[in-house]
């Protein structure tokens, strides 16, 4: 899941829960107040409309319980208020709900309930409280304690005396219902508070689970980096844009490294080209320093002496030259910027051509060439016919250095198969050991450098010649047996193959 959907996500379910949390808390909270507003009037006489629920102080609950149920009796049984023990069960129903009643008729005292002496009023409080309740208006809750409400109705009884009931509610109850009801509201708020704080928590620490710990891992990887360190592995697994990121960051490193490594091998062999110049000129440097040495100071004497002192001289120049354009070659090569002019031709006809130009080249060097073909007839391909020859030359000057003490042969073979040619250069030479014939193609490779030591190879032929036939959109490979000789074998596209190798390159 990408980070905009857990972000969207994150936010939706934080939304969610304390919408729910807050309705739950609400809930609570009203179901709380509720229970302290409870207020269950006895049912009204049939066919007498309920009165319409009215708001009021909760403090007041008890009180105007009691009122409904007097109002009651004023309605339908005056006259009960005269019987004592009529009176002595409604004050009992009335207690159980924190009420007492006092009971005057004409201002005389008729009925006081016990439960008054429970709430600490003492007589002289009571009379005190006769005595004023001709000052407070009938039909209002009067406060007389912090505890105790009053409330006083008047009536007539049936005889048309004045009567006057006095209501008398202990509230302690109602009090300690509004104490739990507020420390429930705080509670509630507190854990409200708390599961939001813990949702937050959780849902910052999954999101930094799958954002900062990756980041701290590409921090880290970019440290290493800038160290130059490149032998480490970033956890990619992320489905997320941190995560293209990490893996986007994985295949720079990948490359980098490789690019380290390429630039390692460059550097080793900058080393050994260096190295390997400054021996191959120096010998033949020092050869010409010495003989030209010779003939200032007057060593040779007869011009057979001589001559043979300059072509001593001719030929180290020569081979110079050739190891100095061989270098050129090299580096057009490496740098791609050597120019290729392709052309159809008969391979046929080109190799006979290559082998009656070498023969006597081979012949000064005692070496027999040979060629054999199995194709009938003529076969073109797409080949530069100069730098052909040149990696054709490269790989039997590579033969001729390695020739046979007895009869070296060199022989060309020429096969066809579907879509390419396949020319094979086959000599009876020393051979090369197995485990360097993987390497022969190498830059300044010798297979046996104790016994090439004077050999005029420069190290740069088949390396040469595989560059060539590489450019050529062909394969190169050896094949070789100690003692018995070595095969070099190469591609060459047919026409038709060729063109559409082209095509297809220029497609991608």
């Amino acid at each position: 899941m990408n980070i905009r959907k857990q972000l969207w996500l994150s936010s939706l379910v934080t939304m969610v829960i304390t919408i729910v949390l807050l309705i739950t808390v609400s809930f609570l909270i009203a179901k709380n107040y509720q229970n302290i507003l409870r207020f269950n009037p006895p049912p009204l006489e049939e066919g007498r409309e309920e009165e319409p629920p009215q708001s009021f102080d909760p403090l007041e609950r008890e009180i105007r319980l009691a009122e409904r149920i007097v109002t009651r009796l004023l309605r339908e049984n005056p006259a009960a208020l005269e019987d004592l023990e009529y009176l002595q069960q409604m004050d009992a129903i009335m207690n159980v709900s924190n009420n007492g009643i006092i009971v005057r008729k004409n201002n005389e005292l008729l009925y006081s309930s016990p439960f008054l002496s429970h709430l600490g009023l003492e007589k002289e409080e009571i009379r005190k409280l006769l005595t004023q309740s001709p000052s407070f208006p009938p039909q209002e809750i009067i406060k007389f304690k912090e505890s105790i409400y009053l409330k006083k109705l008047v009536f007539h009884f049936p005889d048309d005396s004045a009567g006057e009931i006095i209501l008398v509610s202990d509230i302690t109850s109602t009090l300690a219902d509004l104490t739990r009801f507020r420390n429930s509201v705080f509670g509630l708020l507190i854990l409200f508070l708390l599961a939001l704080v813990l949702i937050s928590t959780i849902s910052t620490y999954l999101l930094s689970r799958n954002i900062v710990k990756p980041l701290t891992q590409l921090e880290n990887a970019a440290l290493q980096l800038g160290k130059g360190n490149y032998d480490f592995r970033i956890d990619t697994t992320a489905k997320n844009e941190i995560g293209d990121l990490l893996r986007a960051f994985e295949e720079t490193r990948k490359q980098l490294k490789e690019t380290e490594q390429i630039k390692r091998k460059y550097e080793n062999n900058r080393n050994e080209l260096i190295s390997n110049i400054s021996h191959d000129l120096k010998t033949p440097i020092t050869t010409i320093k010495g003989y030209v040495e010779g003939l200032i100071d007057g060593i040779p004497t007869s011009p057979e002496k001589k001559s043979k002192y300059l072509q001593t001289i001719y030929q180290n120049t020569v081979n110079m030259e050739s190891l100095i354009n061989e270098l050129f070659l090299l580096s057009e090569l490496d740098l791609k910027e050597l120019p290729l002019n392709f052309e159809p031709l008969d391979i046929q006809a080109y190799l006979t051509d290559c082998v009656e130009e070498l023969k006597f080249y081979l012949a000064e060097k005692g070496v027999t060439l040979k060629f054999e073909t199995a194709v009938k007839g003529s076969e073109q391909v797409y080949a530069d016919r100069d730098k052909l020859k040149r990696a054709i030359l490269n790989i039997i000057n590579n033969a001729v250095n390695y020739k046979a003490d007895l009869n070296p042969t060199i022989t060309i073979r020429l096969t066809e198969k579907e879509e390419e040619v396949q020319i094979e250069i086959e000599d009876n030479g020393q051979g090369i050991p197995e485990k360097s014939l993987d390497k022969i193609f190498e830059r300044f490779y010798k297979a046996d450098k104790a016994r090439s030591g004077n050999l005029s190879g420069t190290g740069l032929g088949l390396y040469i010649a595989q560059k060539i036939i590489l450019s050529h959109q062909g394969k190169i490979w050896a094949k070789s047996k100690l003692g018995e000789g070595t095969s070099i074998f190469f591609t060459l596209k047919k026409v038709t193959s060729f063109a559409k190798t082209l095509k297809a390159e220029k497609k991608l």
